[in-house]
């Protein structure tokens, strides 16, 4: 299944995944959102978004839009600029894994 240039197929058998999709430990670029999301993409702070449990395509595409400067944040615009392309699809598919709250 491709979408967006996204094969959720391989993906989903990332090393940081089980058999059944569901994250065995963050990757390691986590790190670099942890501080404002935390590990379990629950924002430490009323005006920090949560994003666990959010869509994979939107998280991925909103990574993309911080990287490009197309969305103006920032904190986000300087991470979002030193994420390469496996990293922002390694985040998306993690944090779309956790459970929303």
């Amino acid at each position: 299944m491709h979408y967006l240039g996204l094969d959720f197929r391989r993906l989903r058998n990332a090393s940081f995944t089980s058999t059944f999709g569901q994250p065995n430990a963050p990757p390691t670029v986590a790190a670099a959102c942890a501080p404002c999301h935390g590990l379990d993409g629950i924002g430490h702070d009323v005006e920090i978004p949560n994003i666990a449990g959010q869509h994979i395509v939107y998280l991925r595409e909103q990574l993309l839009a911080f990287k490009a400067g197309k969305r103006k944040h920032a904190e986000m615009q300087y991470i979002g600029r030193h994420l390469t392309d496996q990293e922002i699809n390694e985040l998306a598919l993690y944090y779309s894994t956790l459970p929303h709250r």
